[in-house]
């Protein structure tokens, strides 16, 4: 991989991350944080040839799928819940005019989206796979 695409990846992560600082909807609090992970994949799989470096690439990507997915059906009960809103305040407002912040769905949702979230940071429990992927990337020099 040549330096233009490892800086283009870092810069795409960094664009990711930026975007995360001013998210105010479901749907930007979703794409910034998958922008910034599909940028890290790519970049843990720097070194094409080493096997280590494939496994620990595979690992990381069908894991942060996983917890994509358990994201979005997260994002997709509190959706539900709210009655249709995307954007944070209005989640709020709804969720408090029609009485729904202390429905089983609401729980459901939290759960959901804290449990991904928890998968994307790697804390315990969910930090099995994460060691993995530490020692298959070779960092450049």
């Amino acid at each position: 991989m040549a330096i233009a695409e490892f800086l283009l990846f870092v810069l795409t992560a960094t664009l990711g991350g930026m975007f995360l600082c001013g998210a105010n909807d479901l749907i930007t609090i979703f794409v910034a944080p998958e922008c910034f992970s599909l940028c890290s994949y790519l970049l843990s799989g720097y070194t094409k040839k080493d096997v280590r470096s494939n496994e620990a690439t595979t690992k990381y990507l069908l894991m942060g799928e996983a917890s994509s997915s358990i994201l979005v059906h997260g994002f997709s009960w509190l959706y539900g819940s709210s009655g249709g809103e995307i954007e944070l305040q209005e989640i709020v407002n709804g969720l408090i005019n029609t009485q729904m912040y202390n429905s089983p769905g609401i729980s459901i949702a939290l759960i959901f989206i804290t449990v991904g979230i928890g998968f994307k940071l790697s804390p315990a429990p969910s930090h099995q796979w994460t060691p993995d992927v530490y020692e298959g990337v070779r960092f450049v020099r």
